[in-house]
């Protein structure tokens, strides 16, 4: 999985503030609130992808929570009484398009509780919300709800309900104030816009001051001006904190470890485990093989601009840059950006607007290989007949065929078409343009086919290095069984399938699990197996068909980590010994890498696993993030 620092960055609510709710002093901790939305997502590449793009290139809208997604975005201009021509807050409230926040509860005298704890206790009341916020030792929250009905039965079934001695409250609540234009609102700030009002920190006069170009490589690759081996120091660092600080979980959560941890912390300068000298990327530069491009207006208001947004829509930035100054974009994905943009320029439709949500084109998706480039174009229908969409999409397939964008390298292309108000997140279908179906990978020696929504290491000559890194920690041999979960097209198990008994992979995304089959069958390979399903729901029942005392499981879940049924699953499965976790946030993981250790109890049954070393591979220069390897092993599964 991969990280980043773009607009879609983010795990922060893009309305983060609470209107009218909040008595003195809590307005900012709401600001930055846990919110998480009850609609499950998908655990495999929904999520990963997710992640994937917010290192360089991410959807038009920021995420919430970590791996959810608001609703709904923005408001359109009004005009409020007494001041002329300004932009209500609270204006998307009124759009036709549904949001939740109109149907908004808050919740108050909660004892001491966690976010899983509360969604637990709703769900034992029978209720049902679109979104939970909460904060740390609050004694309050906020849920929404899809209808007024909806609202009206939680109010009458959360008021008065005894929770751990404590009598809770329920009443009605506003609407969050969309963040862009209170900013703006309050001082006029946003893209680039200084406010006289706004006590303005050092870092913020420092990128008034930088040309957009300057803005946007901070903004998508905060070291891109770093020397490599200071990237790589800054990196490792940052891991050995981390992996301090799970040392200090390790001693809270499992007595009978502390003596045994007491003795790894003297050997190994604190930590838990050996952690290893930081793998470096073979290449630095143009290492991206996959990039989500938001399309808007520039700082100059030019629209039909396709690049990434200078910040967060949440911090009242909606601009996009253009990215042919960004070194860790290929020049083939460069020039694909700007022959697309040239094709939109030259047409009537312009970009989807995030605050109004007028306009058609909104995002353009580029993958390249070592052979080919897929391109994908995001399209609003708004009140557009299917004619009029056929026309443009016709037109889109002639530019790139035969018209000026012929020479582009484009060699596979996909139209989409949807009206969903977050960029990105719908199922609509892929409409094939033109040339492959499909593109096509090597990756140690080994072919990959790759479809549109396939999950892909975002740095293919640095996955080599990370993949090559898992198989010696698996030590695998011919009597082993490879678990490989959130699979995604497969990658992983497929390079160690001629070296092992047998792999089964668990993957939730359909299109991935389908392109591991194929990709097996492309390989020649024969004793790889594949379930599409949430791991949680398959993996007790598929460790207990096997057989062998040979088993290695290998984890490389999206960012937020894994299922906590999932790690029970894994606790509690016979025969597994090891396993070989990749993580793409380790802090992120953090939860998951103690349950792994935590004392057996009735909820976490099963032997604890120990972490014996850890190593960090720098997949993504340029940034601050990499992917971290741990080995955890156990004596006894019981």
């Amino acid at each position: 999985m991969s990280e980043g620092v773009t607009q879609n960055n983010l795990e922060e609510s893009k309305y983060g503030e609470e209107a009218d709710q909040v008595k003195n002093g809590d307005q900012e901790k709401v600001n930055k609130a846990t919110e998480e939305e009850e609609d499950s997502v998908l655990e495999g590449e929904d999520e990963r992808k997710g992640a994937e793009e917010e290192e360089t290139g991410g959807t038009e809208e920021e995420e919430t929570g970590g791996t959810q997604q608001v609703e709904t975005e923005g408001t359109q201009q009004e005009e409020t009484e007494g001041t002329g021509s300004v932009k209500d807050p609270y204006g998307y409230t009124r759009r036709e398009e549904f949001t939740s926040e109109i149907f908004k509860v808050e919740i108050c005298n909660l004892p001491r509780f966690g976010f899983k704890e509360l969604k637990k206790r709703l769900a034992k009341l029978d209720i049902k919300p679109v979104k939970i916020k909460s904060l740390p030792r609050a004694t309050f929250a906020f849920v929404t709800f899809r209808n007024e009905e909806e609202r009206e039965s939680a109010i009458a079934k959360i008021h008065g309900h005894v929770w751990r001695d404590k009598k809770l409250t329920a009443k009605k609540a506003s609407a969050t104030a969309d963040p862009l234009l209170t900013k703006r609102r309050a001082g006029g700030q946003g893209d680039g816009e200084p406010s006289e009002k706004r006590s303005r920190s050092t870092a913020d006069k420092e990128d008034e001051n930088l040309s957009p170009e300057d803005r946007l490589k901070k903004a998508v690759s905060p070291l891109w001006d770093m020397p490599y081996d200071k990237q790589l120091e800054l990196k490792s660092e940052e891991i050995g904190k981390m992996m301090k600080t799970y040392a200090n979980q390790i001693f809270k959560s499992n007595v009978d470890l502390r003596n045994w941890l007491t003795e790894q912390r003297k050997k190994y300068d604190g930590h838990c485990c050996e952690l290893l000298q930081i793998k470096p990327s073979p290449i630095q530069q143009g290492y991206r093989n996959k990039c989500e491009f938001t399309i808007g207006q520039d700082v100059d208001k030019n629209d039909n601009t396709v690049g990434f947004r200078f910040g967060q829509y949440k911090d009242g930035t909606s601009s996009v840059g253009e990215p042919y100054c960004l070194s860790n974009i290929p020049d083939a994905m460069k020039t694909v950006v700007k022959s697309f943009q040239n094709f939109i320029r030259s047409g009537q439709y312009g970009a989807y607007n995030p605050e109004t949500h007028a306009g058609h084109w909104r995002m353009l998706t580029v993958r390249t290989t070592r052979s080919d480039v897929m391109a994908i174009g995001d399209f609003h229908p708004q009140q557009l007949s299917p004619e009029e969409i056929r026309k443009e999409e016709e037109r889109l397939r002639d530019y790139f065929s035969t018209g000026e964008g012929r020479n582009s390298g484009v060699t596979c292309m996909y139209f989409r078409v949807y009206s969903d108000r977050m960029t990105g997140n719908t199922s609509e279908p892929y409409r094939h343009l033109l040339g492959k179906t499909n593109i096509e990978e090597t990756l140690l020696g080994m072919k990959f086919e790759i479809s549109p929504d396939a999950f892909f290491q975002v740095n293919t000559p640095g996955a080599e290095v990370l993949y090559e890194q898992i198989a010696e920690w698996c030590a695998v041999t011919k009597t082993t069984t490879v678990l490989d979960i959130c699979c995604g097209t497969g990658t992983i198990g497929l390079t160690l399938a001629k070296r092992v008994s047998r792999v089964i992979g668990i993957e939730l995304c359909p299109e991935a699990i389908e392109n591991a089959k194929r990709n097996a069958l492309i390989n020649d390979i024969t004793n790889a197996t594949y379930h599409c399903c949430k791991a949680e729901d398959i993996i007790t029942q598929t460790m207990k068909s096997i057989t062998t005392e040979d088993v290695v499981a290998i984890v490389d879940p999206p960012r937020a980590g894994l299922h906590t049924q999932v790690i029970r699953a894994l606790r509690n499965s016979p025969f597994l010994k090891k396993i070989v976790f990749v993580s793409c946030n380790p802090r992120g993981a953090m939860n998951n890498f103690v349950d792994l250790v935590r004392q057996p109890s009735k909820k976490m049954r099963g032997q604890a696993y120990r972490p014996v070393k850890a190593v960090p591979v720098d997949m993504f220069p340029q940034t601050k993030h990499c992917e971290l390897v741990i080995l955890f092993e156990r004596d006894t599964c019981t």
